[in-house]
């Protein structure tokens, strides 16, 4: 729903209603806050994005469906927590399923049913972070109690036991409780084993979903690319020497004021400058910035996400769903594209990137906006691994790009004073009194709209009130 590039935070005491359209992008999902850490305090659950009857699946209709998040708990506050992952990584407490341990999925002997896998931890297992899977289980065993397990990726268990998330398929008229070892699953250290899945799993071309691609097909063989970044994701230290993570050595820097309100006010200016930062090189000199990219609009970007880190990464791109179209070790050159699969890549918003390894994306950019891309690594983050996507249409067709609401609300350089409408309507004030005021606002307090164009340097942000004196207000933007 939002970032804290594209939206002003909801302040303590207040709430938002959002009304969007899910179109065609059936499947799993789920919500979780966005800013200052507090994913890991909680407050994320799921949502389900059903087909329309006249859009079969390739499976008959479940018993029942359960949604199964996986996330991670800690015993510390979330803002304490925040500060330690600055200073050194933080190992949860337990890994839960939906938040408690063991969760209990009831079940009749016979009967299958879906479980929408979500993966919400701060780190990764083999559902990696971010991910959403659907999974059929058929209830054909003895009637008894099994457990459901899920183990994370490069840590071992035996030493860590609570880093094991586990759940019960209970058999409504068993009375045999689930006992002995948990099951093992793969190595968790055998990269190669989750990069081959990974590999294996490609797109049903055979089911009558609606397909992302204009084309009305997943095989994108026949593309033209317009763009491709080179996107590295690094660990690195501030001049401070202060641990962050970097993408293309620019570790981003929050900003007061959303990129996207900045765009509506000053198209930008004084917020952020476009494309300053490379998309396809990194130096090894790490620096501050507000990293935003330019992504041409209606045509097909290439990403290539490269890990630097010696632990698995997610990436997760807002707006957009794209193909998976390569996974390689190593450095990615032009070359590797010769064993992408163009074919029946599997579409997704979220994808892992192995320990020193290369992801490939496409992406077709039809959706006008200000898109944040970022690593789905919670710690990775919050301490700089993400950059914005700019996606320009000229054309103001509102079915492209709805405007911005009549309540918008304003924030950071462009928050407006709420004494002004007051100071201004006021008759008191002696005619034809002119007032020099210095605000961070770009706004028409008598319209209660947006005024889209402005200087930086000076204004009028008011026409004449609608009373018997004659006021203006000449104000300077910071």
């Amino acid at each position: 729903m939002g970032v804290d590039g594209t939206n002003c935070p909801i302040v303590p005491g207040s709430n938002w209603t959002f009304v969007f359209q899910v179109k065609d992008q059936i499947g799993s999902f789920f919500y979780f806050p966005s800013i200052n850490n507090q994913k890991a305090g909680g407050g994320f659950g799921p949502i389900r994005v059903n087909n329309r009857n006249v859009i079969s699946v390739p499976f008959p209709k479940p018993e029942d469906e359960f949604d199964l998040l996986i996330g991670d708990w800690y015993s510390e506050n979330y803002k304490n927590l925040a500060y330690r992952l600055i200073d050194n990584f933080t190992i949860p407490d337990w890994i839960l399923m939906n938040g408690k341990g063991p969760y209990l999925f009831p079940s009749t002997k016979g009967k299958t049913y879906r479980f929408r896998i979500s993966n919400i931890v701060v780190d990764s297992i083999d559902v990696h972070v971010g991910q959403s899977y659907s999974v059929l289980v058929t209830a054909d065993q003895n009637a008894a109690d099994y457990y459901i397990v899920a183990t994370p990726k490069m840590v071992n268990t035996t030493k860590l036991g609570n880093l094991v998330g586990v759940g019960v398929l209970h058999y409504l008229n068993s009375s045999t409780t689930a006992t002995g070892p948990l099951p093992s699953g793969p190595d968790p250290f055998d990269v190669q084993f989750s990069v081959n899945q990974a590999k294996s799993i490609k797109w049903n071309l055979t089911t009558g979903a609606a397909r992302p691609n204009p084309q009305g097909t997943f095989n994108v063989r026949n593309v033209t690319l317009s763009q491709t970044f080179i996107l590295t994701g690094s660990r690195a230290q501030d001049a401070n020497g202060v641990p962050c993570y970097t993408v293309n050595d620019v570790r981003y820097s929050n900003t007061d004021t959303p990129l996207k309100l900045a765009d509506l006010m000053t198209n930008g200016s004084g917020f952020y400058e476009l494309d300053k930062f490379s998309t396809n090189s990194s130096s090894g000199n790490p620096r501050n910035g507000v990293f935003v990219a330019s992504g041409n609009h209606k045509g097909w970007l290439e990403i290539v996400l490269k890990n630097d880190l010696d632990v698995m990464d997610s990436w997760h791109l807002d707006g957009y769903s794209f193909y998976v179209v390569g996974f390689g070790d190593g450095d990615w050159t032009p070359a590797s594209r010769s064993g992408y699969n163009l074919y029946d890549p599997v579409v997704r918003s979220t994808t892992q990137v192995y320990p020193g390894s290369w992801t490939a994306v496409y992406a077709y950019l039809d959706n006008p906006g200000m898109w944040n891309l970022r690593s789905q690594s919670l710690r990775n983050w919050y301490l700089g691994q993400q950059l914005y996507v700019k996606v320009y249409d000229a054309d103001p067709n509102p079915a492209k790009e709805r405007p911005p609401p009549d309540n918008l609300l304003l924030c950071g350089k462009c928050f407006v004073l709420g004494s002004l409408q007051s100071f201004i309507s006021s008759p008191s004030l002696a005619t034809s009194t002119t007032f020099s005021v210095i605000i961070d606002v770009t706004y028409n307090m008598v319209s209660k709209k947006v005024l889209r164009h402005c200087d930086l340097r000076s204004f009028d942000a008011l026409p004449r009130p609608a009373i018997a004196h004659d006021h203006s207000l000449k104000a300077t933007m910071r």
